[in-house]
């Protein structure tokens, strides 16, 4: 009967004598809260290293994409279509270049 009187007082840490044990409390409640905060930023980064892999994937592509387009530039044909396009009478060598002494 006493255990529940004390209970409804809010004696009964201080009668299981818990006011010795309260600073390991405190600091095992602290290394919860770092614990809990540690693997909430590593989700963070986790998740931010995620999105980045997703844009290196479609950067990648682009690139492809990019670096074929140029390579189809440097073909003298194209060069010389692009040239008519643009009015120019300049056409591709009909000989090899030959050294000058």
């Amino acid at each position: 009967m006493e255990t529940v009187k004390a209970i409804g007082r809010g004696d009964i840490l201080l009668r299981m004598r818990v006011d010795k044990l309260f600073p390991f409390i405190l600091y095992t409640a602290f290394l919860g809260g770092v614990s809990i905060w540690l693997s909430y930023r590593a989700e963070i980064t986790m998740q931010t290293v995620e999105s980045n892999k997703a844009k290196i994937e479609n950067l990648k592509i682009e690139n492809l994409n990019k670096t074929c387009e140029i390579i189809s530039l440097t073909r003298i044909s194209t060069v010389e279509t692009m040239l008519e396009d643009c009015g120019s009478t300049v056409k591709a060598p009909q000989k090899p270049a030959s050294k000058i002494r």
